[in-house]
């Protein structure tokens, strides 16, 4: 600073400070170029993700039981991600590549209708459209072993995700082994898949630079016959070049979006899965529900396999309902159809005179309270898992429930209370206690129809009979179905509906009455009884 510069130095300056400006523009471009390419990117990744999650929401239980837990969960995961990585590969070169080869194609063709002795560079040029072929057979190798590669990538996640939800299982039979060589052989298979979409996508690149090196050796050929000059030859031959390198960025590209389409199809197939429990737009929400429950000539099938066949009872409002019978005989079906997890092949079901196909979904639902054989509880606090079962209420009204469910004394035993967080299904629970958090999250709900589906029978004997008495006050005053294999569960059931499977017509009900009835009348019901007591 301050120091006169001869004039002659002047423009040296200034070329001197061009180098570091231009290089600061071209990073400063690249940078933004680069952070909003991946903005862009990830945020499409969260659209497509939320939205793939959104849909198995709404999609029926048939379609979570044709598909593996991993594989819908690669499908959430992997294959959004692929989406993503796809997007931010070829972002910049679907605009750059197409742009310089206009540009190149635009200056040769315009040196060969200028200077004659140029014209043979479009004899060059033939061999561009050339590219094409090869790029489009890899291209289809290359979406099949990719479709493949994500489909095994789904199995190898739910040999994993089977696996560490069954750690006890695994130990207790000494399965350890055989677990790791299942996956051995998984990830063997994934790995020969990745190889497969390796090799087909880096053969676009020397596929098409083959390609293009013919074209080339003729343009030199040509040239040189024609006394082509060196000057003359170098920007032609330049120009070239930046006609066949987009060609195979592109071709690259190309093998990028084929590997995406893989993905892309695996999570339409989520996206655009039909949803078997349809709504109508005009669907109906009743004000009150009393819980008058009908069944009129229901009958259901599962992939051409009759479960249950022409069901005829109603149960009026108040009832507690047993269910009994041998495994498979369509009791677990009968009550998943009141909720209308699935809808009846033939026949009605009706809540209070309304087919439940005329009724809104959500709203309908909320009117059913569930209680399972395993509860499940979600990652979080205690209080959190009562509240689903009625987020509006207050918190007076969460801890009545959990006084009504016997829950509340061990709760406020551990060291935060209703803020105690739980993990995953509920471990850090007993299996009573996680038992006894389910059947408050039911008593919050307050709903006029209750569900229990075989509520005690992953408990011991002292449990159950502890758990008893806060089921029997729960089902007070509501429309009940119990299930249950334990006949000590179902004492205070005022009516009892006995299943049986026949092998070509599904389940029937084939006895109707109380304890006292059905063990005179039902040798079925008297054996099972028997056998148990």
């Amino acid at each position: 600073v301050g120091v006169n510069l001869p004039e002659g130095n002047d423009l040296l300056l200034v070329a001197c400070l061009m180098l570091p400006a231009v290089f600061l523009v071209r990073g400063v471009a690249g940078f933004v170029n680069t952070y909003f390419v991946n903005y862009c990117g990830l945020r499409v990744l969260e659209a497509i993700r939320i939205k793939t999650y959104d849909r198995l929401q709404r999609l029926s239980l048939n379609f979570h039981h044709k598909q593996s837990e991993g594989d819908l969960l690669s499908r959430v995961l992997t294959d959004t991600n692929m989406m993503q990585q796809v997007l931010v590969k070829v972002g910049c070169d679907l605009i750059v590549q197409p742009c310089t080869l206009v540009w190149a194609f635009g200056y040769l063709i315009y040196r060969s209708m200028t200077d004659s002795s140029s014209f043979f560079m479009l004899i060059a040029m033939l061999s561009i459209p050339i590219c094409v072929f090869p790029i489009r057979f890899l291209g289809k190798k290359l979406v099949k072993k990719a479709e493949l590669l994500q489909g095994k990538l789904g199995d190898m996640t739910a040999v994993v995700s089977e696996n560490l939800a069954s750690q006890r299982e695994v130990r207790a039979y000494n399965l350890q082994d055989k677990q790791v060589e299942l996956l051995q052989k998984e990830t063997t298979l994934f790995m020969n898949f990745q190889l497969k979409v390796v090799k087909y996508s880096y053969m676009i690149s020397p596929a098409v630079e083959i390609v293009a090196s013919f074209g080339v050796a003729l343009a030199i050929y040509f040239g040189a016959q024609k006394g082509m000059t060196l000057e003359k030859f170098i920007p032609l031959i330049t120009a070239l070049y930046f006609a066949y390198e987009p060609i195979k960025k592109l071709g690259a590209v190309h093998g990028a979006i084929k590997t995406g389409e893989a993905s892309l199809d695996r999570i339409e197939e989520v996206l655009f899965s039909e949803d078997e429990i349809k709504e109508k737009a005009d669907a109906k929400i009743l004000a009150q529900v009393t819980g008058r429950i009908e069944f009129n000539n229901v009958s259901f099938a599962y992939d051409n396999d009759t479960i249950l066949d022409s069901i005829n009872i109603t149960v009026e409002p108040g009832q507690t309902v047993a269910l009994v019978g041998p495994s498979g005989a369509g009791k677990s079906t009968f009550v998943s159809l009141i909720p209308r997890f699935y809808d009846v092949t033939n026949g009605s079901v009706k809540v209070d005179g309304v087919d439940i196909r005329e009724l809104e979904k959500h709203a309908f639902r909320a009117k059913i309270a569930l209680v399972s054989q395993h509860p499940l509880l979600f990652r979080g606090t205690i209080a959190e898992n009562i509240w689903l079962g009625r987020p509006s209420a207050t918190l007076e009204e969460m801890k009545r429930a959990a006084e009504k469910a016997n829950a509340h004394t061990f709760i406020e035993s551990m060291p935060d209370g209703y803020d105690s967080f739980v993990g995953e299904r509920g471990e850090g629970l007993s299996g009573g206690q996680r038992q006894r958090v389910a059947i408050a999250r039911a008593f919050l709900r307050d709903a006029p129809i209750l569900i229990l589906d075989e509520a005690t029978s992953s408990l011991d004997a002292e449990s159950e009979a502890q758990i008893q008495q806060e089921l029997v006050e729960l089902s007070r005053g509501r429309t009940t179905f119990m299930i249950a294999h334990r006949f000590s569960s179902i004492r205070h059931a005022e009516r009892i509906l006995v299943f049986d499977k026949y092998e070509a017509d599904g389940g029937k009900i084939i006895a109707d009455g109380s304890h006292d009835e059905l063990y005179e009348s039902c040798s079925l019901y008297k054996d099972l009884y028997d056998h148990q007591s």
